[in-house]
C-alpha cells in the first residue's frame, strides 16, 4: 500500500475522529432538573353545573413527560378574564398544584357556591399555570376557561300537577294556542304521563333524560296515538289513528329533523317536545313544537275559571 493512500486513511480517522467529538459536544447533557418539559392545561374550556355548594371538579394538567421527583407549579385566577369572584362563587382547594414524580398528570380541584349564582345563570373563572419559562410550549396552553352553569336539582315531582300546553298543532288544528292539561308521574321509571294532551281518552308518555345535568333530554316512549283522524279533521284516514313520535328519532321522508331533540328546565318547569303526527299508511301531517309549562295549583284554578 502506497504512502497515499496510508496518510489518506490515517487522515480520514482523524477527521472523523473530530466529527464524533464535535457532535458529541453538541449534544445536551442529560438533566436532572425536576421542572424541564412542558406542562399544560389538557382542554383550553371547561364546563360544570353547579347544583349545591358540595360538588368539587377537576380540571387535568397534564406533562409531557414523567420526572423521578415531584414537580410544583402555581395556579393563578386571571381576575380581569374572569366574571366569577373566588371566596364568593368559587373556591379553590390551592393555589398549588404537585405532580408528583413518576407521573404525567395532576388536577385543580374547585368548586362552585351554589348559592351565590341566580337561577340558571352562568360565570366564567380564568385559570394559569404560574411556570418557569422553560416549562412553557405556547401562552395558549397555559391558561384554561372555566364555565360554572347553575343547575337546579332535579326532583321528577316538579313535573307532576297542571301545565299550560303551547302547540303549534293546537294552533293549526284546534283554533287555539294553548290549553291547561294535567300531569302525573309514573313511579320509577322517571316518565311524566300529559293526561288528554290533545285529544279527550289519549294519555302521552314522556320520559326524562337525567344522566347529563348540562344537557337535560326528553323522549317520547315510543310512537304513541294521539288521537283520531275523527277528532282532527272530521274524517277518516287510514286506520283512523294519528301517531305521535319523537322528531329527531323519526325518519322523515321530507327533512332532517335529527337536530329537534326534546328537552326540560328544572329551574324553569318546562318542556320542549318536537314531535311528528302522522296516520300510518298514509302519511305525515307534519313536525310541531309543544312546550309544556309547569303553574301551580291556585294559577291553575284560575286559568279553569278565567281561561287562558
Amino acid at each position: 500500500m502506497n504512502t497515499y493512500r496510508i496518510f489518506s486513511r490515517i487522515a480520514g480517522g482523524i477527521v472523523a475522529a473530530l466529527l464524533i467529538t464535535t457532535m458529541a459536544g453538541c449534544e445536551k447533557e442529560p438533566t436532572s432538573d425536576p421542572n424541564k418539559g412542558d406542562i399544560m392545561f389538557s382542554s383550553e374550556h371547561h364546563t360544570f353545573g353547579v347544583v349545591d355548594s358540595e360538588e368539587w371538579f377537576e380540571i387535568p394538567v397534564t406533562a409531557t413527560h414523567a420526572t423521578e421527583q415531584s414537580r410544583t407549579l402555581g395556579i393563578e385566577v386571571i381576575a380581569a378574564k374572569s366574571s366569577a369572584m373566588e371566596g364568593y362563587d368559587f373556591e379553590l382547594a390551592s393555589h398549588t398544584l404537585t405532580i408528583k414524580g413518576g407521573s404525567k398528570s395532576g388536577a385543580i380541584r374547585l368548586k362552585g357556591i351554589a348559592e351565590n349564582f341566580d337561577h340558571n345563570t352562568s360565570k366564567s373563572i380564568t385559570l394559569r399555570l404560574v411556570l418557569n419559562p422553560e416549562n412553557i410550549a405556547n401562552e395558549e396552553s397555559i391558561e384554561t376557561t372555566v364555565i360554572l352553569q347553575h343547575c337546579c336539582p332535579f326532583d321528577i315531582n316538579d313535573f307532576e300537577g297542571y301545565a299550560v300546553l303551547t302547540s303549534t298543532w293546537c294552533m293549526q288544528y284546534m283554533n287555539s294556542d294553548s290549553r291547561l292539561v294535567r300531569t302525573h308521574v309514573e313511579a320509577g321509571d322517571g316518565i311524566i304521563v300529559v293526561e288528554d294532551m290533545l285529544y279527550d281518552g289519549y294519555d302521552i308518555r314522556v320520559k326524562l333524560n337525567t344522566e347529563d345535568i348540562l344537557n337535560p333530554t326528553a323522549l317520547l316512549c315510543d310512537t304513541q296515538v294521539l288521537g283520531s283522524t275523527g277528532d282532527a279533521f272530521g274524517t277518516i284516514y287510514g286506520d283512523g289513528k294519528i301517531l305521535i313520535a319523537e322528531a329527531s328519532t323519526y325518519n322523515s321522508t321530507t327533512a332532517d329533523l335529527s337536530s329537534y331533540i326534546s328537552f326540560y328546565s328544572t329551574c324553569e318547569k318546562f318542556m320542549m317536545l318536537y314531535t311528528v303526527m302522522y296516520v300510518e299508511g298514509v302519511g305525515e301531517i307534519g313536525m310541531f313544537g309543544n312546550i309544556l309549562e309547569w303553574v301551580s295549583d291556585d294559577e291553575a284554578e284560575r286559568i279553569m275559571r278565567e281561561g287562558l
